[in-house]
């Protein structure tokens, strides 16, 4: 059984503003000096991205609490499902996290000139300190990379049910297409 379509939709936006985040969150570190002014837009899209995503996914979780989703197919054994459960679970605790990380990071950061949401400048929550700065910012980046290896194990998992799968019931990226 299919998603219902504005599951789909909100799956693939958040999908790819999530790749969005990774690709810049990847080339605009370490900053460079040389290019202020380009990075210091791509923070900006990279900040409003980030608040924009945390939104839809605070969005995404008050749905899954008022409306269950369809099941996996039956084919799918007891430990891929168990395995399925844990992915979606670290998904939705990474992109609530991250995003707080980064605001956290970015409201602490000497340098920075704020949290900006689009056209809004949101308040700095967290006075400016280095220690915490440098906290924040660690686990921002290595959760970042948690999350690029949990999708990659996800797109993985869909193509092989999709394409290797004996039984073609078990085509969980067909449900999401």
């Amino acid at each position: 059984m299919k998603y219902p379509k504005s599951i789909r939709a909100i799956h693939w936006l958040s999908a790819a503003i999530i790749i969005g985040l990774l690709t810049v969150g990847i080339y605009m570190t370490p900053y460079d000096e040389a290019n202020a002014v380009f990075e210091d837009k791509l923070y900006f899209w990279h900040k409003s991205f980030g608040l924009l995503l945390f939104i839809i996914v605070i969005g995404r979780l008050i749905y899954r609490r008022k409306r269950s989703l369809p099941a996996l197919p039956s084919g799918i054994s007891g430990p891929e499902r168990k395995l399925a459960r844990l992915a979606h679970i670290l998904f939705y605790i990474l992109m609530v996290v991250i995003p707080i990380l980064g605001y956290i990071q970015s409201s602490s950061y000497i340098y920075s000139n704020g949290v900006s949401f689009f056209f809004f400048d949101l308040p700095e929550v967290i006075p400016k300190n280095n220690h915490i700065y440098e906290i924040a910012n660690a686990l921002h980046k290595w959760l970042a990379f948690v999350l690029i290896g949990l999708i990659v194990a996800h797109v993985l998992g869909a193509l092989r049910h999709r394409f290797f799968d004996k039984n073609k019931d078990n085509d969980v990226l067909g449900r999401m297409l």
